[in-house]
């Protein structure tokens, strides 16, 4: 089966059946250019199609494991040409003789509150503030923090819808010093409608990039000396350690944070137990 001839209708069948599962455009994105970055590599005449599990990873161990590539990057390529496979030939292969690579677990980086404070009473720009607020007091993902609409919004009940991955609803926690500067955010843009995007594009009733949000906060760290290794996300790492250490219910944060598997949730467990003396987050810091 020619690959030049067949590879538009292959990524578009991927593609589609990506679509119905609910994929965000972001993952959709990144399994096209993996398997494109496989189709690529062999010559047009090529019958990928009768390929088995040796072909697949000495193209693997060519092009991930002896360039130095992470575990991770190799194991999610690895994925997206097993679906591939799956979609487009009905074709799979034994994790045997195609396995994934093991990869050391690691604890997410935290943030300390007396540095996310000063970083939130240093900032000026009242929509840069909200975004910091969401995600170190609610647990919000920079994707949940730019498709964040005005009616999701429970102020009076203190509980915030969120649309997180693969477009799954949940509510999480909305502390009063979110509201407050909410609220002053939506008042300084003048805002009169109940309803849209809280932090709008630059289209017409878009979102927010949420690259934006995440290059503001790596622009912000240069500037106030903040470690490498704090991320966006890992502000949100701080909210689950943080809702821990305050004795939260493991089984809330779960359903708080969107994971499918209290698994997922149970490594903020053990990042909890590695503190002493901390109580949690001052939610009413100036």
């Amino acid at each position: 089966m020619n690959t030049k001839e067949n590879k538009e209708i292959w990524i578009k069948k991927v593609e589609e059946i990506l679509m119905l599962g609910g994929k965000s455009s972001d993952t959709i994105k990144t399994y096209k250019y993996g398997i494109l970055h496989f189709l690529n590599y062999f010559s047009d005449d090529t019958n990928i199609s009768e390929f088995v599990e040796e072909d697949i990873l000495k193209y693997l161990k060519t092009e991930y494991i002896d360039k130095g590539k992470a575990s991770s990057t190799y194991n999610f390529y690895l994925h997206s040409i097993k679906f591939f496979y799956s979609v487009c030939f009905k074709k799979s292969f034994t994790a045997i003789l195609l396995p994934t690579s093991k990869l050391g677990k690691k604890l997410p980086v935290i943030i300390k509150k007396e540095t996310f404070l000063e970083l939130v009473n240093k900032e000026k720009n009242l929509e840069h503030k909200c975004w910091l607020l969401l995600s170190f007091c609610c647990g919000l993902r920079t994707c949940e923090i730019a498709t964040l609409k005005i009616e999701y919004i429970e102020s009076s009940n203190h509980k915030l819808k969120v649309l997180g991955k693969g477009n799954k609803e949940r509510y999480t926690v909305l502390p009063d010093i979110v509201i407050k500067y909410l609220r002053l955010f939506y008042k300084s843009r003048k805002m009169t409608s109940k309803e849209g995007y809280l932090f709008k594009g630059m289209k017409e009733r878009a979102h927010i990039n949420k690259r934006i949000i995440s290059n503001y906060f790596t622009n912000l760290k240069k500037h106030r000396n903040v470690p490498n290794n704090i991320t966006f996300h890992a502000l949100r790492h701080s909210f689950a350690t943080y809702f821990l250490m305050n004795n939260g219910d493991p089984f809330i944060l779960k359903d708080l944070l969107g994971h499918n598997s209290l698994s997922t949730t149970a490594i903020y467990i053990h990042l909890a137990k590695d503190f002493d003396n901390l109580k949690g987050i001052n939610y009413h810091g100036k």
